[in-house]
């Protein structure tokens, strides 16, 4: 059975990858996780943060819808 990524470490990935810009390769590498989980943490925070501040951040309602609803981010 494989064990789940801590939250902590799901956060640093997908802020690593903000803060960097650094590739999914280069971050699974880093973090010694696979290029889909680190895709898969980048997407799952950027939604949550999203959720989460869509009060403070300043876009339309359009906007914001589009990129919550993205399946993933490259």
């Amino acid at each position: 059975m494989r064990k789940c990524i801590p939250v902590q470490e799901r956060f640093a990935i997908a802020l690593r990858f903000l803060a960097t810009g650094d590739s999914y390769t280069s971050l699974s590498y880093l973090f010694k996780v696979s290029i889909q989980t680190v895709s898969s943490c980048v997407t799952d925070v950027c939604k949550a943060l999203i959720k989460e501040l869509s009060q403070e951040i300043k876009a339309s309602k359009s906007r914001l819808s589009s990129i919550s609803s993205m399946s993933s981010v490259t």
